[in-house]
C-alpha cells in the first residue's frame, strides 16, 4: 500500500509528539535525580533523538493501519446505508 500525504502528515506529527514527551520526561527525571544540568541536557537529546529515529520507524506502520481500518469501516457502513436506503 503506497502512504498519501495524510499519513506522512499523521506520521511525523505522531513522532513529534512521542519525542517531545521523551526528551521532557528524560530531563524532568534526571533534574529531579539531581543530576547536572548539562548532563540531562545530554541525556535528554539523546533519548529525543533514539525516539525521533524509532518513533518514525514505529509510526508510518501504525498509522497506515489504522487510516485503513477506518476506511473499511467507512465503506462497510456506506455499503450498509445504501442497503437500507434501497430497501
Amino acid at each position: 500500500m503506497k502512504s498519501g500525504t495524510g499519513s506522512h502528515e499523521l506520521t511525523r506529527l505522531a513522532t513529534a509528539y512521542c519525542t517531545s514527551i521523551a526528551f521532557g520526561l528524560t530531563f524532568l527525571i534526571a533534574s529531579f535525580a539531581g543530576v547536572d544540568g548539562g548532563t540531562a541536557l545530554l541525556r535528554s537529546v539523546t533519548v529525543g533523538a533514539i525516539a525521533l529515529v524509532l518513533g518514525y520507524l514505529l509510526a508510518s506502520p501504525v498509522v497506515d493501519a489504522v487510516l485503513t481500518a477506518m476506511a473499511r469501516d467507512e465503506a462497510r457502513r456506506e455499503a450498509d446505508t445504501r442497503k437500507e436506503d434501497d430497501a
